[in-house]
This record gives structure tokens, C-alpha cells and sequence, in this order.
């Protein structure tokens, strides 16, 4: 989803064009379990003999399998169905939030295979918490994985801003570390291959992947905390924007004699829909002179509001009112990208009185499109989809090696078989 580094060697033609079909196949074997070679060629827009060659060199390294048969048409053999090996590799999400710093380590399919949360010492620092984070990491390798070939790379969520090489970190106004090179710091902690995004653009893209909105084109997500933040896909690529900020939807024009943002403007639409406004019209807003500290004195506080919503009327109707601020301001963006999908996540969207509220708005506005999030979906948190971001940017690419995965399929010396998805550790 992301334009190649022109600091990475390029690779002749013929393999870019070959990684980029068998990224194809992974993909469609992915979104369509038991899929036979036919069909798989029709939606790939190859031919049969070329999905045959590209699919043995994945069963070789152990990412597909052939998995039955399907009844052929003809009078032919019946068709061997291909389906992707969950359990052929594993990939890493790491999550750097201010109230949610951990590391999830999944499988091909997206399912969780480990998670711990990580209890930085000092988030304030990013050279103390990333060795923290690194030392995770390395020990849940140890004690799931079996052969390290099998790690097929890292996803990282943050809560910043990077710079379009997605490696710089310009921004983290939360976290309030420095402008540094973050992806380089984790590649050379963990030995990996690390994908460094910010927090919403992680969950829209492995969401689009391997959840709810799998396979649609055109989506909207709006993540809300005691910030707003959103990122949007726009046939099937991420929309990043002229400075790579695109998404910011907390720092919308809303109220012309509003309050001040923490950003220094007025009335941008986070003062109106935030957690923090919630937090401020209930009188519970403290200082935020002390930064991460008070941060996470306010996130404990919309926590305690949100356990109380069901029962308290004064908390019921505050959170509807900023619910319906965010639907009105948030509508006239969202018509004019047309979706199919708009997902509402976070600590706050995540609350049904405020999910069922933003829902009502935007489709008094006119918004036709499916309007996802609430307790009914699934949204992926932030550490499992920096673990989509790394199958999307490591696994689902054109420059996936496979010569680790088939050596270490080759050198396994007591052969095993998986049978229906089931996980092999």
C-alpha cells in the first residue's frame, strides 16, 4: 500500500512481476479458503499452468497447502483446492500508545497466537521503551516459535506521524519523543523486518486485509479516544496525503467561536467530540501541563465515565451529544469520498451509546455507506493490527523471500500436515 523506498534495491523485472503474482495468489488464497486452481487463475487473470507453477513453489515453502478436492465440471480429474497454512509463518505487532504499549505475535490468518502487554518503565523515553519492547518480543519468539525462518516480519502502530519514507518519526505529540529514525531502531533491536504506521492507518489496513471491511475499496475509519484521529483507503490504497498527514480528522474546522485545541486553534472539532470534551463538559478536564502523566490521568477518567454511560443520564446524554457532533462535522468529508465501509473504533467509538449516536447522524446526513464498529464488530486493537500491517506490508508483497521458508521446510526433518486452519507450535 505503500510506494517502494527508493532506498531498497530493486529487483530485476521478471521477479518484480513474479513476487507481484504470487502476492496475487497469497492474497486470493487468503480471502478464499479451498479455492481450486480454476477459479484462482480467472480472478488472478492468469493462466491455469501459471498458478500451478506459482502455487507449488508456496506449498514447497509451506504457505499453502492442498487441501481435498472439488468435483471437476468435466469429465476430468476432480480438482486439487488450495488454502493458505496459517501456521506456515508468523508475523509480529507491536503497538506504541500512550494507554496501550504490547506485542501480539499472529499467524498468516490474522489469529493470535501470543500477546503481553508491555509496562513501559519510562514511555517518555523512546531508547528505554523500544529495548523494552524488543526484549518482548524476543522472548515471545523464543517461547512460540520454533523455527525463526518462520518470522516473516514486524507491523508497528504508533501513536505519530511519519515521514513519507515511513521511517522518520516527525510526530507524537502524546508520546512527545523526538524526530528519530524509528523503523531503523526496531530493525536493528529485533533483527527484522519492521512496517511503522500511525495507530488509525494500521487498523484501516489490516481491517481492509484480514477483517470486517476484507476486500472492499473504498473505506473510512474514525478512531475515537480522548482524541480524534482517522485514515481512509481509496481503492485499495492508503491515502497519506501531500505531507503524510492525512486523516486527521480531530483538527476539522467545527465551531468558529469555540475552545482553544491543544493544536493552538479554535474550535476544531476534537474540542466538540473528543474524550476530552466529553471530559470537559462533564467538569472533569484537568491541566495538561504535566503532558504523558496527565494524559493518562484523563484516560483513566473517560474510562470511569464510560463504565458508568448505561446508568447515569447526564453521562448518556453528554456522550451523544459529542457522538453527534462527529457524525454532523464528519459527514460532509466522508460524502464527498463516497465509501462503502465507514468504521468507528477506539475507547469512546467502541461505546454503543456513542457508536448507535454518530450512526443516526451520518445517515441523516445522507451517508449510504455500512457503518461499522460499536460491541457488534470486531475491531482489531492496535498491537493485532500492527500485526495486519505486517502481513500487508511483509506477507501480501512482492517482496516476500521465500528461500528461508523452503530451507526451513526442507531441513524439518519430521514432516507435518495441517489440517483445517489448526496452529502447529
Amino acid at each position: 500500500m505503500k510506494a517502494q523506498n527508493p532506498n531498497q534495491t530493486t529487483t530485476k523485472p521478471q521477479e518484480s512481476v513474479r513476487g507481484i503474482n504470487r502476492a496475487m495468489i497469497l492474497k486470493l488464497a487468503s480471502h478464499n479458503p479451498d479455492i481450486d486452481r480454476t477459479l484462482m487463475a480467472e480472478l488472478a487473470g492468469l493462466t491455469t499452468p501459471a498458478i500451478t507453477r506459482i502455487s507449488q513453489e508456496l506449498i514447497r515453502a509451506d504457505l499453502l497447502s492442498e487441501s481435498g478436492s472439488q468435483k471437476s465440471s468435466g469429465r476430468g480429474r476432480k480438482r486439487q483446492s488450495l488454502r493458505l497454512n496459517a501456521s506456515g509463518g508468523y508475523v509480529l505487532g507491536i503497538s506504541i500508545l500512550a494507554f496501550n504499549t504490547g506485542v501480539t505475535l499472529c499467524n498468516l490468518a490474522g489469529e493470535i497466537v501470543a500477546h503481553k502487554t508491555v509496562i513501559a518503565s519510562d514511555l517518555t523515553n523512546p531508547t528505554s521503551t523500544l529495548n523494552e519492547i524488543a526484549k518482548t518480543v524476543n522472548q515471545m519468539i523464543t517461547d512460540h516459535i520454533q523455527d525463526p525462518r518462520r518470522m516473516i516480519g514486524v507491523g508497528a502502530a504508533i501513536a505519530g506521524y511519519l515521514d513519507s519514507s515511513g521511517e522518520i518519526l516527525m510526530q507524537s505529540p502524546y508520546l512527545g519523543w523526538p524526530k528519530f529514525n524509528i523503523k531503523r531502531s526496531l530493525e536493528e533491536r529485533l533483527n527484522l523486518p519492521v512496517a511503522i504506521e500511525n495507530v488509525n492507518r494500521a487498523i484501516i489496513i489490516a481491517e481492509t486485509n484480514i477483517g470486517i471491511t476484507r476486500g472492499a475499496k473504498d473505506v473510512v475509519l474514525i478512531r475515537a479516544a480522548l482524541g480524534l484521529g482517522g485514515a481512509m483507503i481509496s481503492n485499495n490504497e492508503l491515502c497519506t496525503g501531500h505531507t503524510n498527514t492525512a486523516g486527521q480528522i480531530g483538527h476539522i474546522p467545527a465551531k468558529l467561536d469555540g475552545k482553544r485545541c491543544s493544536c493552538g486553534k479554535i474550535g476544531c472539532l476534537t474540542t466538540e467530540a473528543s474524550g476530552f470534551a466529553v471530559l470537559q463538559r462533564l467538569g472533569l478536564f484537568l491541566s495538561t501541563n504535566n503532558g504523558l502523566e496527565d494524559l493518562q490521568r484523563h484516560g483513566d477518567a473517560l474510562r470511569t465515565v464510560l463504565k458508568k454511560a448505561k446508568t447515569d443520564a447526564l453521562i448518556s446524554n453528554t456522550i451523544s451529544e459529542a457522538a453527534t457532533a462527529l457524525g454532523f462535522h464528519s459527514a460532509a468529508p466522508i460524502l464527498m469520498f463516497d465509501p462503502e465501509a465507514v468504521i468507528l473504533t477506539g475507547p469512546l467509538g467502541r461505546n454503543p451509546i456513542y457508536h448507535q449516536a454518530f450512526k443516526e447522524q451520518l445517515q441523516a446526513s445522507g451517508v449510504k455507506a455500512d457503518i461499522r464498529g460499536g460491541l457488534q464488530d470486531a475491531i482489531k486493537q492496535p498491537s493485532e493490527a500492527a500485526a495486519g500491517l505486517a502481513l500487508s506490508e511483509h506477507f501480501f508483497s512482492p517482496s516476500l523471500d521465500l528461500e528461508p521458508l523452503i530451507a526451513a521446510t526442507t531441513s524439518n526433518s519430521t514432516p507435518h500436515t495441517i489440517d483445517e486452519g489448526v496452529i502447529l507450535l
